[in-house]
């Protein structure tokens, strides 16, 4: 039986800052880890919120009406970048304030999605 982990899946292929991101998001209860064919992915409820697209790159669905509201602060930030699906968006994650930065988004988004279910 093969089992597949975050941790393997990101040793040598991530980032440093991505590999914490994911360390720091394994703990938090509210997420749920998925290995899906597109790579490493978190999910609030089943919906996959958070993925992994590149070694210093994220994925994050924060919901049309948070990016929205967040509009005028994520035009200024040169690390996140609009997705062609206006749900998404990409960070890029090169230093400590991205990380921190990620981890407030993803926040946000848990909280977008745990209120669109409920």
């Amino acid at each position: 039986m093969t089992v597949i982990s975050a941790r393997r899946r990101s040793t040598g292929r991530r980032g440093p800052y991505v590999a914490r991101a994911v360390a720091q998001l394994l703990s938090w209860p509210a997420l749920e880890l998925s290995d899906t064919r597109r790579g490493v992915a978190f999910a609030v409820r089943g919906i996959e919120i958070l993925r992994l697209t590149g070694a210093d790159e994220v994925r994050l669905r924060l919901t049309e009406p948070a990016i929205g509201r967040l509009a005028p602060y994520l035009r200024d930030c040169e690390q996140v970048l609009a997705c062609a699906d206006a749900a998404w968006v990409a960070l890029r994650l090169e230093a400590e304030p991205d990380l921190d930065l990620l981890l407030a988004l993803t926040s946000v988004a848990i909280k977008a999605h745990a209120s669109e279910v409920a």
